[in-house]
């Protein structure tokens, strides 16, 4: 047994909750003073209808990283790195970002961010799993599931590439064309399905069968 192991171990999980939901917390915090300093959204326009789009992206997006975190580190256990401590900071810098470039000028940059939040949770939570794997306490979770494979983020894949692709044409027809909007209620959509899916997965966590072996 190896004392230093199991203390990390066991205090882990209470310090990377604490510090997500305050990277959250400053999220949600910079997300509501945008709501009240942004003038154009109180307007009956299509430049409100954009800003109101993305608020509730970014939202939504804080949300699924606080259930994903939170689902993870009360389902699995695993040996913590480094990098653990440092993904909260790097996908708060993320969000920070998101949400400081809403604006009545809508940008191909702002969907550039959201992409790359995708890639970071994805990245994080794939990365998290493989250690899960490794630790026998998870095993009644996963025995009966192969490790992923590259088919298994094909729908992660196409969210990127999509949102990079609305970014990208956002970019050279600007934004007076019906892109945004598309682009807005397809991300809107997605984080939609992803909390529904880390759902789906906290219920398959707490209604695993109790181990007789």
């Amino acid at each position: 047994m190896n004392p230093m192991r199991d203390r990390a171990q066991e205090h882990f999980p209470a310090v990377l909750l604490t510090l997500i939901s305050i990277i959250q917390a400053l999220a949600l915090e910079l997300l509501w003073g945008k709501v009240l300093d942004s003038e154009f959204l109180w307007s009956l326009n299509r430049e409100a209808v954009l800003g109101w789009g993305m608020i509730s992206v970014s939202f939504l997006g804080i949300l699924q990283i606080w259930v994903m975190y939170s689902s993870m580190v009360m389902g699995f256990r695993w040996v913590p790195t480094l990098r653990d401590s440092i993904f909260p900071f790097i996908i708060g810098i993320q969000e920070f970002m998101l949400v400081s470039l809403i604006s009545d000028d809508f940008s191909g940059t702002w969907l550039y961010v959201l992409a790359s939040v995708f890639v970071t949770a994805n990245t994080i939570s794939h990365l998290n799993f493989r250690k899960a794997r490794n630790d026998p306490v998870n095993d009644r979770f996963f025995r009966t599931r192969d490790p992923a494979t590259w088919k298994d983020f094909k729908w992660a894949i196409l969210a990127v590439s999509l949102l990079t692709l609305f970014g990208l044409l956002t970019d050279i027809y600007e934004n007076q064309t019906l892109i945004p909007v598309v682009a807005i209620v397809w991300a809107n959509l997605l984080l939609l399905i992803q909390i529904g899916a880390i759902r789906i997965f906290w219920l398959e966590i707490i209604n695993l069968p109790e181990d007789n072996q």
